[in-house]
């Protein structure tokens, strides 16, 4: 009795030596030996466009691949569910010989944090249409709201500012509401890594590790797919095209797809095209920077939860000089009561609240954003008129974006303080500058040198 199982694996392996391991990953690991009729393998797809693009691309090769194997098969033919009507009685012939096999093990429900819940969420302007889609999600994984599809939901916004609180909500509430549905959250690190060992260990082919299979059974076996820090996927072009694949079957399939990133979908530097379409193909989302109020209702929200007691002033004088990452601002209230506790003060006033934070305060007193602004023009030999101005000459753009990414740096702004400091430019424009800025410092000697003489100059 002919062994499929083992002569397909014989047969990838030399696959695996003729085409990519993207190639390998999307196309020839998702095929499955099904049965032998007349010296034919015959291979099922998961779906008619496998098939397709399998019969298309990679069938010759196949075939190349299986005579090398010298078994009696000469030909290959590939299928879908509907066609195994076709080969019943070779089918089941194959299931009476084949060895049986261990079922595979469980995968654990992702753990979210079960204190990130929509009731302790603080819901400001700032937030609200991102609050809103993330219940509406939540509530309807994977359908449309009206004529507005919500899939995908891409959420962006500067760090710290209620992203991940989001994410987590989400998956705490479906895990709840709809436990019946399969939810996977994953750091794009960790799908990185998770990509890199699938390649690792596909020509090894070890029981029990991670292969491609273990990867497409992974990340397409679920009902909702939640993705954080996309914006991580730059310059990765393999895994993008792994991505594209996995976020079209299953949007095709009616499964939830959310995402979140630092920046939105045409602020991703090379992206590819088509994968930045699918992002902006739903809902796009914007977390911004808290103002007031929202920050003095986010402290009390965090004391009411952690039974926690300050005096007014505090919460005030927190909200004020914590103004752009509320992740800091809780850190901030976290810190002020441990020092209180640790002086043997149950009730901590402004007094304390200042001492506790004292280094946390800006690097040099006294600096501010005029102070940056013309050491960097002093530097570069220009006007701040032009610095600030829609200029767009290659000296003052180099000069305005150092500028904009030391001030993110060394002050604490929001982003669109920072904006407004240079003409009113969009918050997505500062986030551009201080990312290329920062990525052009570890690559250029020359960048890394001016940052250290400007900051010389401001005696930093």
């Amino acid at each position: 009795m002919i062994d499929i199982n083992k002569i397909w694996k014989e047969t990838l392996s030399y696959v695996s030596s003729e085409i990519t391991a993207v190639a390998y990953m999307l196309w020839m690991d998702s095929l499955t030996p099904i049965c032998v009729k007349d010296n034919t393998l015959i291979l099922l797809a998961p779906s008619l466009h496998a098939k397709i693009t399998v019969n298309k691309n990679y069938k010759d090769i196949i075939r190349k691949a299986l005579d090398k194997t010298r078994s009696s098969l000469i030909d290959v033919d590939v299928i879908i569910d509907e066609e195994t009507g076709l080969y019943a009685s070779e089918i089941d012939a194959a299931r009476r010989n084949a060895p049986q096999m261990e079922a595979p093990a469980q995968k654990k429900q992702p753990q979210f944090i079960a204190r990130y819940t929509f009731d302790n969420f603080v819901v400001g302007e700032s937030n609200k249409l991102a609050y809103h889609a993330s219940q509406s999600v939540a509530q309807n994984p994977g359908s449309a709201e009206g004529f507005l599809s919500f899939n995908p939901l891409f959420i962006y916004g500067d760090v710290g500012l209620g992203k991940t609180h989001l994410l987590h909500s989400i998956g705490n509430y479906i895990t709840e509401n709809h436990p019946e549905l399969k939810v996977l959250y994953i750091p794009t690190e960790k799908l990185t890594n998770d990509y890199i060992e699938a390649i690792s260990n596909n020509k090894e082919g070890e029981k029990g590790s991670f292969t491609f299979r273990s990867f497409r059974e992974k990340y397409r076996n679920v009902d909702v797919l939640m993705i954080d820090d996309v914006q991580f996927l730059q310059k990765k072009t393999g895994l993008q095209d792994v991505v594209f694949h996995i976020f079209n079957e299953l949007y095709q399939n009616g499964k939830q797809i959310i995402l979140t990133s630092d920046r939105p979908p045409k602020e991703i530097g090379t992206l590819e095209d088509r994968l930045r379409s699918r992002f902006e193909g739903g809902l796009l989302a914007d977390v911004g920077a808290p103002n007031l109020e929202m920050r003095i209702a986010i402290i009390r929200k965090k004391m009411l939860l952690e039974k926690l007691a300050v005096n007014d002033d505090v919460v005030y004088y927190l909200a004020e000089q914590f103004d752009s990452n509320i992740r800091e601002l809780e850190g901030a209230l976290s810190k002020v009561i441990l020092y209180a506790n640790l002086i043997n003060k149950p009730y901590p006033d402004i007094n304390t609240a200042k001492e506790a934070l004292k280094n946390n305060q800006q690097k040099k007193v006294g600096l501010d954003s005029s102070d940056i602004i013309n050491a960097v023009c002093s530097y570069f030999h220009i006007g701040k008129s032009d610095i600030i101005s829609k200029k767009k000459t290659k000296d003052i753009v180099e000069a305005r974006m150092i500028a904009i990414f030391l001030i993110t740096e060394l002050l604490s702004l929001p982003l669109v303080t920072i904006g407004q400091l240079f003409g009113g430019r969009d918050h997505t424009t500062i986030i551009h500058s201080r990312d290329k800025i920062l990525a052009a410092q570890k690559e250029s000697k020359e960048v890394a040198r001016q940052i250290k003489d400007i900051k010389g100059m401001l005696n930093l």
